[in-house]
């Protein structure tokens, strides 16, 4: 009877070891399993919400192609291009939050189709001495220039310690590469490296993005000054309220101008002649899509297509050059360059293999891609030209 014990035990004992491994590797093959499957379904997910950015995106193109066939041109926000889906005009397919907001880049000067002497005068009308002015001028253009032959005033690579940031003979993409022109940099940003009051005011009148005319209809008065002082013209307040209708005559409620003329019209005595226009030069479209606690934001730019854009984009190996079309497409993958702040962007030669954005989206956006896609057609050669993308997080 006692060995018959001794049995029993031993075999129970046997069992139970059985049972306590299969539990210890039935824990590592769950843990094993959802270590494997979460960043699939987290992939998946910021699949679905790229998808859902980009069909809305295509979407906001068809409503300016719309207004650019009713009313003939696209001039200015008070058309009511600014929310183009506010009326709900799309629902996404999955869910969720959806902001699209249109903001017109050419509102200010392009930095990269100034001259030295404009760039002197803008500087110093901002309270600068001409000698400052011209030394800030001066770096700026040596920084973007495609040479290593320094300016009188400027500095060129052998200009700058070892240690620091040096000309890198392209145009300037972002306005916070001035924290690292030298001399530039004493005078834009404090002890500390942040912006100061010079780099906001500056920042509020020019912009990094490379396109020809400013849009006088966005102009900000700071904006119309300045392109009053590089014409050497004297600033006329009612140059900005001529130009948004608010004084003189206007005709259905048309509170734009479509040409200078215009302004002059209804009461502006000066009206500058300098890289402006009356229509956007470049469209920023901001699409921010939100569902659950996922978050992405997607960001086009949309122009007349060209030559210049395109070589811009090259240049910049940062854009979704979409050629023949209108409608963006996201890139297939997640293959895109990731920049130090964490945007991605798409360069051109990916964007050819690329699959078309609208093809998991509700019927609604599928319907105003198509119609931005025979828009385009009929009213241009305009299409997005450029894309910067943030995941979601």
């Amino acid at each position: 009877m006692k060995i018959c014990g001794h049995r029993r035990a031993s075999a129970l004992a046997f069992v139970l070891g059985i049972v306590f491994i299969a539990s210890i590797l039935s824990v590592y093959l769950i843990e094993y399993s959802v270590a494997e499957l979460k960043p699939r379904a987290s992939s998946a997910y910021e699949r679905s919400l790229r998808m859902d950015a980009y069909s809305a995106l295509n979407a906001a193109v068809a409503v300016l192609e719309e207004y650019y066939e009713i009313d003939g041109g696209i001039y200015a926000a008070s058309q009511g291009w600014e929310y183009p889906l506010a009326d709900g005009r799309v629902e996404l397919p999955r869910g969720g939050e959806m902001q699209v907001k249109i903001t017109d880049e050419s509102s200010k000067i392009p930095l990269s189709k100034l001259t030295s002497e404009e760039l002197v005068s803008i500087f110093e009308e901002m309270q600068f001495s001409t000698s400052i002015a011209q030394t800030l001028a001066e770096c700026i253009l040596d920084w973007s220039d495609s040479d290593d032959s320094a300016r009188l005033n400027g500095a060129e690579r052998d200009d700058y310690d070892d240690d620091e940031a040096f000309p890198p003979n392209r145009a300037i993409r972002n306005l916070s590469e001035l924290k690292y022109i030298k001399n530039v940099r004493d005078y834009f940003f404090d002890e500390n490296g942040l912006p100061n009051e010079y780099y906001k005011a500056f920042s509020e009148i020019v912009s990094a993005e490379d396109f020809d005319k400013v849009n006088l209809n966005s102009a900000s008065p700071q904006v119309l000054n300045m392109l009053l002082v590089i014409d050497g013209k004297t600033y006329d307040p009612a140059l900005y309220d001529a130009i948004r209708g608010k004084i003189g005559s206007i005709e259905d409620g048309i509170v734009w101008i479509k040409n200078s003329t215009e302004a002059l019209n209804r009461g502006a005595s000066e009206v500058p002649s300098k890289h402006v226009g009356c229509q956007p030069a470049l469209l920023k479209i901001e699409v921010t899509i939100k569902r659950g606690s996922g978050e992405y934001y997607l960001c086009g730019y949309y122009a007349e297509d060209s030559e210049d854009s395109s070589s811009q984009s090259k240049d910049k190996n940062s854009s979704n050059s979409q050629s023949g079309s209108s409608v963006a497409k996201p890139p297939s993958g997640n293959s895109a360059n990731t920049s130090n702040d964490g945007k991605r962007e798409n360069s051109a030669a990916k964007s050819e293999k690329t699959s078309n954005a609208s093809s998991n989206s509700s019927k609604t956006t599928a319907s105003l891609a198509k119609s931005s896609k025979s828009a385009s057609n009929k009213g241009g050669n305009r299409k997005i030209i450029k894309i910067v993308e943030r995941g979601s997080r």
